[in-house]
């Protein structure tokens, strides 16, 4: 019979090092407490760390372009940082709104999460399957967890058409090393990408920044995007859940408030009292 065990004939490489088994638990800290900053400036907070290393990176000397490596990491961020973003905003908005927390009754969750997880982070079990890589899946995500159906705006539309191109070179940098695959080349469109084929991935400074602009806008459009169609809905008439005193209303609006409302880019007119206003003028006019 023959010995399936036999050692190696020869080796060509140097001998690979021995380690100890690799320890997945000390990885991560224990000691953090999600804070209660709302999930858009969770987002811009992280896009301003990734901008940090490839600014830093670009001054450096001689010629950081010959380690392309660096940008690639940084874009690899940047799509990790809108992901994120993602699944905190649909998890904050199914805890503290009934129609979306209706409209996951019936997704299923694994036993191990169920008996694991704080009822806080529950809403994140239920979205470790969902990817958010392309437009439709971000926009059926939002109809799936959250119950909105019906007309996009054509700025959703737009922004998502980019991000997701920039979620193409991801996959290139995950899947290739930064080289363009026939699918992704598919993607991007073939007549001006075939001779591209299998070329690696070739960023500069200017090109990152633009990718972090990109990646900003796709944070701000969606969060006023999900902020105008939930509010909306609490106003509708057969949905309304307000007494419009701001009095009675205060400590449930702020909820709802705090949770779309950023410090880092704030708009112009967004106080308590302003936003309230102008759901209460929304609802007089239906």
């Amino acid at each position: 019979m023959a010995n399936n065990s036999k050692e190696y004939i020869y080796n060509i490489n140097a001998d690979a090092t021995t380690i100890n088994s690799f320890a997945t638990n000390s990885c991560f800290d224990d000691t953090y407490i999600e804070s209660d900053t709302s999930p858009i400036d969770n987002c811009l907070s992280k896009i301003n760390q990734l901008n940090l290393i490839h600014t830093q990176y670009s001054a450096l000397a001689p010629n950081p372009a010959n380690i392309p490596t660096t940008y690639n990491l940084v874009l690899l961020g940047y799509i990790s940082a809108i992901e994120s973003y993602i699944r905190e905003i649909i998890r904050k908005i199914i805890l503290i709104d009934k129609i979306s927390r209706i409209s996951c009754e019936l997704e299923e969750i694994n036993y191990g999460a169920a008996i694991s997880y704080p009822k806080s982070l529950l809403p994140e079990v239920i979205l470790e399957k969902a990817s958010f890589a392309n437009k439709d899946n971000i926009i059926n995500s939002f109809k799936k967890y959250l119950g909105l159906k019906g007309y996009q705006p054509n700025e959703l539309i737009k922004t998502l058409e980019e991000f997701e191109k920039i979620c193409h070179l991801r996959h290139c940098i995950v899947h290739r090393f930064g080289k363009l695959g026939s699918q992704n080349a598919i993607k991007f469109g073939l007549d001006n990408h075939s001779n591209l084929i299998e070329k690696p991935l070739k960023l500069d400074t200017g090109m990152v920044y633009n990718l972090s602009i990109i990646c900003t806008n796709t944070v701000l459009v969606i969060n006023k995007y999900l902020y105008s169609r939930i509010l909306e809905r609490t106003a509708s008439k057969e949905n309304n859940i307000w007494a419009w005193d701001l009095r009675s209303d205060k400590s449930k609006f702020e909820v709802y408030y705090k949770l779309f409302m950023s410090t880092e880019m704030p708009h112009t007119d967004t106080s308590l009292r302003n936003a309230y206003d102008k759901l209460k003028a929304y609802h007089n006019s239906l």
